[in-house]
Formats: C-alpha cells, sequence, structure tokens
C-alpha cells in the first residue's frame, strides 16, 4: 500500500496554476493570527504561498493535462438522461449491509468542506432533449413544455488560460477546515457564533439559528442540498464545537474569546479529520490490509499505543503518522481535483424511504420520504422540511438512532434514488442528478473510464463482461454505449466489482487514496503545527481521547444501548429491544407459529435457482480435482461421525412441543464437520458445523399432526438439525447470500489453503488493532478451538411446535467444557480436529445440552433475516434435552463412509412442527437437495435414510435407546 501512494503521487498529481483573478473576494477577518490559527478563506495554511487552497483557488488534476478534453456539448449520445433512465434509476433497493446511514450523511457532510463548484446562468444552459415516453417532471408539474431537460453550466474560471486545459475554481477553501460549519466568510462565521463567547450559536431545533444565518447562504448552490442527515450531524459538531470550548476555558480561564473559538475550530475540525480516517474509511473499505493503511495515515506502522505511549520519536510519516509529521505537498502545490470529485459521486448511498424508531423502546415510529426530509419548502409553513421532521420526532435522538439501524445504499448501478432523478431543489430548479453527475464529468474533461484506468496504470477492460464480471450488466451496457472504450466513468465505477469489504470500486480507491493522504500532508495543521503550542496541551488530548463512538454518547446518551458491542459507529447499531434489556421480561409472551410469518419475495425460487447452478460448477470442479470422487459443497470435511441419544429434559412445561415429550428419548447419529466445501487443513480457522440425525420420530406417542412430515411425500422417519458454530447466518436471505456469498463459497471451494491461510492472518491482525471487518471475514477470526468445546447454533429460526425458536447446543459435562477456551495446537497437523475428536472419544463421555430460544417479537427478532440477532436478555436460551455420546471409534473406514457418502443431512428432513423457517432456510432445502443428489449420482452410491441405530457401523447396542428401537417414551396410562 505504501509503495501504491508512493508511485501515484509521482504520476497522478497535477498543479493548475493560478490566474490573475483565482483568490477571494477580501482580506479574511483572522489574517493576524495565521501562524496559530486557520483562516476562513483558506489564505496562508502554506506560509511561503499564502493563496495554495484559498477560496476559489483552482481544482488540480490527477491526470496529465494533456488528457483533460471538457466535451461541447457534453450531451452527446448516449445521453446523460439515457444513462440516468437506463442504467443508473433504482429498480429494486439494493442496500451496502455493512454500513449504517450516517456513513451516507458523512461523507457528504466531508464533502461539503472540501469543494464546491459554481453554476451560471449565462451562457444558456445545456439542453437535452426528452423521449416522447420519458415522463420526467409530470409527478411534480414540472415537465418542460418544449420537452427539453436544462442543466446550468459550470461556472468558468475567471482566469481562465486561453492556452491551457479549461479549469475551474473552488468555491470553498480546499484545507480540511470545517467550512461546511463555520463557514468562509467573516459575515456567516460572526453570524455563527455567539456574542462574548468562543462558541456557536444553537437553537431550540439544535441548529444555527435561521434568522441568524440564512441571509448569509446561497440555496442555489450547496447550501441548498441541505437534508435532515447532514442537519444531524452539523448539529453534532456545532455541539463539539461548544463542548471544547468550555474544555479550554475551564483549562485556560484566561484565554480570550476569539482564542478560544479558533483553538476549539482546529480541535474539532482535527477531530473529524480522525474520525474520518480511522473510523469512517475503515467502515466504507472494511479490507484487512487497506483498513491497517488508513490507520497508518494516522497512527504510522507503530501504531496508536506506541505513538500514545513514547511520543513523535521520528518524523517518518510512514513509521509515525501523517499527524506531526513535516508538511509535504511531493512537488505540486496543494489542491484538490477535478478527478477527485468525479469518483466521489455517490448518491446512490442515499435511500429513498426512510424508517423511525424509538430509541427508548425500539418501538417503530413512522416512516418519511427523502423528499420529506430535504430543504423543500412546506405550503404555509416558513421552517421547511429538515426543521419539520426534527419537531416531528421531538428531537434527534431518534433520528440518530434510525441512522444508526438503517442500511445506505450500494454504489452500483441501478440504484440511484428515484427522489433525486426528479425533484425540484432548495433553488426551485427542477433536476436530475443521475444525469447532472454525468454530465458534470464530460463537461470538466474527465476522462471515459477505460481512459481513466489507464492513467492509473491499471488495466483498461477490453468487453464489457470484462469490465463488469456480469453478464446481463454487460448487454445493457453494450446497449447503451456499443464501444466500450466510450463508458463514462461514474458508470463504469458503478458497474466494476467491487473487492471483498469494499463500498466501492478499486479504481476510485487509487484516487482516494493519494488524496486521502495529501488532504492531511500537505496542511501545515496537520502536520509541522499539529503541536501543543499550537493546539494546546488539552486540545491535543482532546483530539487523542476521542472518536465517533465518545462524541455521540457526549451529546446524545441515550444512544449509548444502541452502540453497545459496535466497534464502529458508522457500522450497523444495535436494536434497543433487541441487545439491550436489562433483565428479561416479567411474563414473556412468546409469538405463536403462523403460516402468515413467512413472506416469500415473488423471484426467491429464481435467485436459488441461480445459487444452485453456481454451486453444481463448484460441485463439478471439486469432483474433478478430489480423484473423481464427489464430496459436498459445504461441510465436506468430516471430524467423526458419533452414535449418541437424546434425552428430553425440559426446563419449562411449555417448552413440551413436538418430538420433546417428557421423558422421551431417542438415538441420533451426529457428523461434526468444517464448513468449507473443499478439504482443507484443520489449521485454518473457520466455521465448524455439527449436523444432528434424531432416530425414531415417528413413535406413536406423538399425536397425528404430530407425526406429520414438514415435506409432502417425505417417509423417514427421522429428525434433522443442523447447526454451526455463528450464532447468526452471515446472510439476511437468499438475495443477499446469492450477492455475496456466493463469492465466499468459490473462495472456500477453490482457493489453495496457503493463500486462504495468508487471507485469514489478515483479518486476525486487522480484528486486533480492533477494526470493523465485513461479516463474512469476521467469521475467520474467532479462535481456532476444539471442535468439541464449541457451542452450535442453528443460525436460522424453525418452528418449535407452537412457538418459533432457534437452537444451541452448548457443552455440557466437564470433559467438554474444559475445551472451550483452549485452542488447537498449531504442531496438531492438518487432520487436528479429527485426531483430536478420535482420542477424546477413547475413553471419554461428552454431554451436551440442548437449548431452545423463543421467539417473542418478530420485528426485533425477524423470521426472514436471518442475520438479526436475537437477544438473550429478552429470550434466554432454555434447556429441551441432553444429548450424550459415549465413549466410542467415531472415525474408523466404516463410520466415516456411511457418514460422509451414505448419509444427507438436511433441515427439511424434519417434522412439521419442527420445519424450518424464513429465506435461508428455504434456500437451504433446494441446495442441500440438489448437492446431495450429485453427491450419490456421482459417486453410485445410493443415499440411505436410517431406521434403526444398528443402521450405523460398528454401533453401541448398550447405549442404544432399545433393542430394535432408535425412540422411545414413557408409557400412556392405562384408562
Amino acid at each position: 500500500m505504501i509503495g501504491l501512494r508512493e508511485q501515484l503521487r509521482a504520476h497522478n498529481l497535477y498543479g493548475t496554476g493560478r490566474g490573475k483573478d483565482d483568490r477571494p473576494d477580501s482580506d479574511d477577518p483572522y489574517i493576524n493570527e495565521h501562524l496559530t490559527a486557520r483562516t476562513l478563506n483558506g489564505s496562508y495554511n502554506d506560509l511561503d504561498d499564502p493563496l495554495m487552497g484559498s477560496v476559489k483557488s483552482r481544482f488540480g488534476r490527477n491526470v496529465p493535462l494533456r488528457y483533460v478534453k471538457p466535451e461541447d456539448p457534453p450531451i452527446r449520445p448516449p445521453d446523460p438522461r439515457r444513462i440516468s433512465r437506463e442504467l443508473l434509476a433504482r429498480t429494486d433497493f439494493q442496500p451496502a449491509t455493512t454500513l449504517n446511514l450516517l456513513a451516507a450523511a458523512w461523507i457528504q457532510f466531508e464533502v461539503h468542506d472540501w469543494v464546491q463548484h459554481a453554476v451560471v446562468d449565462k451562457p444558456e444552459p445545456w439542453k437535452i432533449e426528452l423521449d416522447a415516453e420519458d415522463d420526467w417532471g409530470q409527478k411534480i408539474g414540472e415537465r418542460p413544455a418544449d420537452g427539453k431537460m436544462r442543466i446550468k453550466r459550470t461556472a468558468p474560471d475567471p482566469s481562465q488560460d486561453v492556452h491551457g486545459p479549461r479549469t475551474f475554481v473552488n468555491q470553498n477553501s480546499h484545507w480540511w477546515d470545517g467550512s461546511q460549519i463555520y463557514g468562509t466568510t467573516k459575515e456567516y462565521a460572526e453570524a455563527l457564533r455567539k456574542q462574548g463567547t468562543g462558541m456557536l450559536n444553537i437553537d431550540e431545533d439544535g441548529l444555527a439559528p435561521r434568522e441568524k444565518v440564512d441571509q448569509k447562504l446561497g440555496y442555489d448552490g450547496q447550501d441548498g442540498n441541505f437534508w435532515v442527515g447532514l442537519a444531524l450531524l452539523h448539529s453534532l459538531f456545532m455541539r463539539e464545537h461548544n463542548a471544547i470550548c468550555e474544555r479550554l476555558t475551564a483549562e485556560y480561564p484566561d484565554m480570550t474569546p476569539d482564542d478560544v473559538y479558533q483553538k476549539a475550530r482546529l480541535i474539532n475540525v482535527a477531530l473529524m479529520a480522525k474520525i474520518h480516517t480511522i473510523e469512517w474509511t475503515p467502515a466504507i473499505i472494511a479490507h484487512p490490509t487497506t483498513v491497517f493503511a488508513m490507520r497508518a495515515n494516522w497512527f504510522g506502522l507503530f501504531g496508536e499505543r506506541f505513538k500514545r505511549w513514547f511520543g513523535r520519536v521520528t518524523t517518518s510519516e510512514i513509521l509515525k503518522g501523517i499527524p506531526g509529521s513535516p508538511t509535504n505537498h511531493h512537488g505540486v502545490p496543494y489542491s484538490l481535483t477535478d478527478d477527485f470529485i468525479a469518483v466521489y459521486r455517490m448518491h446512490s448511498l442515499l435511500p429513498d424511504d426512510f424508517d423511525f424508531y424509538s430509541v427508548k423502546t425500539g418501538e417503530y415510529i413512522g416512516k418519511r420520504k427523502l423528499c420529506d426530509l430535504t430543504m423543500g419548502k412546506i405550503e404555509g409553513q416558513e421552517i421547511g422540511n429538515v426543521r419539520q421532521a426534527l419537531r416531528d420526532f421531538k428531537g434527534m435522538e431518534d433520528i440518530f438512532y434510525s441512522f444508526g439501524l438503517a442500511h445506505p445504499g450500494a454504489v452500483t448501478l441501478h440504484n440511484y434514488p428515484h427522489t433525486l432523478r426528479d425533484f425540484k431543489h432548495a433553488d426551485g430548479v427542477h433536476m436530475d442528478l443521475a444525469a447532472i453527475d454525468i454530465l458534470r464529468d464530460r463537461e470538466r474533461g474527465i476522462p471515459r473510464y477505460n481512459e481513466f484506468r489507464r492513467l492509473f496504470r491499471l488495466k483498461a477492460a477490453s468487453t464489457f463482461e470484462e469490465l463488469t464480471g456480469d453478464l446481463a450488466i454487460a448487454e445493457e451496457l453494450r446497449k447503451i454505449y456499443r464501444d466500450v472504450e466510450q463508458v463514462d466513468l461514474m458508470v463504469g465505477l458503478h458497474a466494476e466489482p467491487k473487492p471483498p469489504g469494499f463500498g466501492f470500486s478499486d479504481t476510485a480507491f487509487r484516487v482516494f487514496i493519494l488524496m486521502a493522504s495529501r488532504r492531511l500532508e500537505s496542511d501545515r495543521f496537520f502536520t509541522r503545527d499539529f503541536t501543543p503550542e499550537v493546539y494546546t496541551p488539552a486540545g491535543m488530548d482532546w483530539i487523542s481521547q476521542n472518536s465517533m463512538r465518545t462524541v455521540l454518547l457526549r451529546h446524545f446518551k441515550s444512544l449509548e444501548p444502541a452502540l453497545r458491542g459496535v466497534k464502529n459507529p458508522f457500522t450497523p447499531w444495535a436494536a434497543v429491544n433487541d441487545q439491550t434489556l436489562d433483565e428479561p421480561p416479567a411474563t414473556p409472551t412468546y409469538v405463536e407459529w403462523s403460516e402468515r410469518l413467512e413472506r416469500r419475495p415473488p423471484d426467491e425460487d429464481e435467485v436459488i435457482t441461480k445459487i444452485i447452478d453456481v454451486l453444481h460448477k463448484n460441485n463439478e470442479w471439486t469432483y474433478k480435482r478430489n480423484n473423481k470422487h464427489a464430496i459436498r459443497d459445504a461441510h465436506a470435511k468430516s471430524h467423526g461421525i458419533l452414535q449418541g441419544k437424546l434425552t428430553v429434559e425440559l426446563d419449562g412445561d411449555d417448552l413440551e412441543q413436538g418430538l420433546f415429550k417428557k421423558g422421551a428419548r431417542y438415538d441420533v447419529i451426529a457428523r461434526f464437520s468444517s464448513t468449507a466445501g473443499a478439504i482443507r487443513s484443520d489449521q485454518l480457522r473457520g466455521v465448524r458445523g455439527l449436523a444432528i440425525k434424531v432416530l425414531g420420530v415417528d413413535d406413536k406417542a406423538l399425536g397425528v399432526e404430530e407425526r406429520k412430515r414438514a415435506l409432502a411425500g417425505d417417509h423417514a422417519r427421522t429428525q434433522d438439525f443442523l447447526l454451526v458454530t455463528h450464532r447468526e447466518f452471515p446472510f439476511a436471505d437468499a438475495h443477499e447470500y446469492y450477492k455475496k456469498g456466493m463469492p465466499l463459497a468459490r473462495l472456500l471451494a477453490r482457493v489453495p489453503d496457503l493463500v486462504l491461510a495468508r487471507f485469514i492472518d489478515l483479518a486476525v491482525l486487522a480484528d486486533r488493532l480492533h477494526l470493523p471487518l465485513p461479516t463474512t471475514v469476521a467469521l475467520f477470526v474467532t479462535p481456532n478451538r476444539p471442535i468439541l468445546g464449541e457451542t452450535f447454533y442453528s443460525s436460522a429460526p424453525l418452528r418449535f411446535g407452537k412457538y418459533v425458536a432457534k437452537l444451541a447446543l452448548v457443552p455440557s459435562s466437564d470433559s467438554v467444557k474444559q475445551l472451550q477456551n483452549k485452542e488447537i495446537d498449531a504442531a496438531a497437523g492438518e487432520n487436528a480436529h479429527t485426531d483430536a475428536v478420535k482420542k477424546f472419544f477413547k475413553t471419554n463421555t461428552a454431554v451436551y445440552e440442548l437449548r431452545v430460544q423463543l421467539c417473542t417479537n418478530t420485528e426485533a427478532m425477524p423470521i426472514e433475516n436471518a442475520k438479526v440477532p436475537w437477544s438473550e436478555t429478552a429470550s434466554p436460551h432454555r434447556r429441551v434435552a441432553t444429548i450424550t455420546f459415549p465413549p466410542q471409534n467415531p472415525y474408523s473406514d466404516a463410520r466415516r463412509e456411511f457418514g460422509d457418502d451414505v448419509l444427507s443431512f438436511n433441515s427439511w428432513r424434519a417434522l412439521d412442527v419442527h420445519r424450518p423457517l424464513g429465506s435461508i432456510n428455504r434456500l437451504k432445502l433446494r441446495v442441500y437437495k440438489a448437492s446431495s443428489q450429485f453427491r450419490h449420482e456421482m459417486n453410485n452410491v445410493p443415499a440411505v435414510e436410517p431406521t434403526d441405530i444398528a443402521q450405523l457401523p460398528n454401533y453401541d447396542p448398550v447405549f442404544a435407546v432399545g433393542s430394535g428401537r432408535s425412540g422411545s417414551h414413557p408409557q400412556k396410562p392405562t384408562t
């Protein structure tokens, strides 16, 4: 990563000079304090070049200037409106499930600090002819009479060099200086300040008082993009500024109000920069390597603890991080770039619909459309939508909480918000922002996608299929562009497959990693003047000791339950009624099973068919690689095939459901396994599995309805329970599994052990640094513990008689409980788990408790979303049975062959009273059936569904439930 950054600095920084009029309109009010304070207009950050990065300085470029070729007009086919309609328009909302909605609001909040182009009325706007069938504007009564969409032109550089490339100037300063809060003019800054103090004015809505600042804002530009998400963050860091002022006043009572204001501004901005660098960035590019690199930007390779303990012992930015290192422009005067703006077009992050919940009760309190949360005015009112929403929800706590729960949209094609494609801006202009995004890149000379990649030394796509990796999307691109060289940059970035954990493309990441460090290392106040002398010792402590979490909780204490256990506040929070009850309800009410609880999406079967097709290819590949012997496409490697006994032992009469009759006993066959679809080394961390087959469940002690099977035509006498070592399933449903789980399945089936081991090492390192990891990556960081000491979960829900439940199997006897905190010896070999199981059962007995967790609330404990945790406090797991495994030979050749080749396990081989529920279980029904059929056909081994424990090779008749019987119940009393 360091090498890549150095290459980018050498080849992708280009200055554009300064014209005679490219400068702030007036002198700055803080010009005399510039050595120890930021000016408002950005001047005097660089003392040798005072205008560098100031307001109305030119944007630089990240590509050689000879490749800057603005298109005139920028509306040639395919025109931007067609691209908006056919490639960008949202079909179904595609969520970015590793992030929450605060992450979307945050990046807009920061971009409003960094960049702003002006637009002009003259020359006349660009005009795009609307197709006859295009209904743009009709919904809001703004259809252009002449059938043409108008888009104002970007304001030209007032000092354009007629012999050079076209340039544009920034209406903001280029520095990371909090101008979205503090402004860039004396008039706005003074209107915002509370007289006689260093603090900011905050009104009853939590915002800057309208009567003081409204006349200082220009709603035809960036200010008109204000919405509730920005309101939250503006309010949060205005409050933080005031909290810093209080700290400074307490520490330094002789400090003047102006000095308090300036120091608080410095500290607040540095804290925002820190949050962006080590919290927001790791959330949106949650790959261990990049996460580590971003933390190294701030703390250096030595890390945070070293910096805290020993201070800055070297000037090296690599070893000790950029803050406090020498200022370095790398030979090019600092500015932000038009190419940087182009890759930050992420409006797809915004949903069209927002759900709101109470942070105190978790209850649903309302829905709003995006258009209801923007700057738009409400008929007959002056306060506008934003303030009305804040008042409707009686403050910001519930809105913050709801944003913490909600996902933003994924930055991908067909996910641009409907609202932003057909809406009236705060200045009254009707616009399609998606079309504007495409037009702006063309107008400003941003190279098309392939050329852009070449200029960053990346391979250009030779075909549409190579660009996107998706045949259907490739065909859509071909229909619009015909030539892959013509694909617009934004479209290519949205279509490009994303690396694991990334919220945006690898191409965009090149610009990101270059400019993320440049914003810091060119800024005097983050480098040579990032010192106690400039910031004060209290200020340096404030920056060091605080984070997004502490800022949120300082000003909104009620958010604490939702942030409990959340490593990164930009990742999804916990639902309060799901995770944070202090004690169980006095009289819990359990949800009763009903067919209406399940809600199957109309295209689910189609998605599952696609999954089966991909897994079938995995099966064929492993079949050829495995000497033409078929194995399971998941849980391929077994570690023991065990004879056991299930004895019903109920922690409450209400748990007597289905096969769990008081005193009932059943023979069981269990198969311990690792979940990969390949035979891998036991030294690799990962998920383990346990399949339990309960025999003799057709016993007449069960009623007629209780003996009914989950699937028509199933005549088995068994009940299968499939358990794994992760409590929640890593994917919500079949659709998410298809999008995100299939790459993991392919990885686990095909990647060599050595490569997977290195990947796991990186994930473990990231976890030790307390960096957020995608759910799929987090599965690999849990310690590699003995499989017999693990706790196993059903992950997805099932019917439990009249109720709905999840299952857990927990070590009970001391013989297995003592294994819970141990780890597999690295020298134990590639079959360490199997060898340990064989050794254990030579002399030992293992006892486990089978427990159920009953559903109490389908909102907090959803049926169709398998990755949402069910609260242990709201509904603790309760024992329904014990399962005992006596001493035996669990892995004889005959046992292994029986468990791996003859038997099949499927949670749908079940009584109807224990039928699996939800999308993930419906997926498993067909996937496991297809996998089993392939395995048995290719190996020419008939599938056998046992009716008696005697069919298990080397079974122990003494331990069996009864002679020739696999299930027994207490005798019913005679009458």
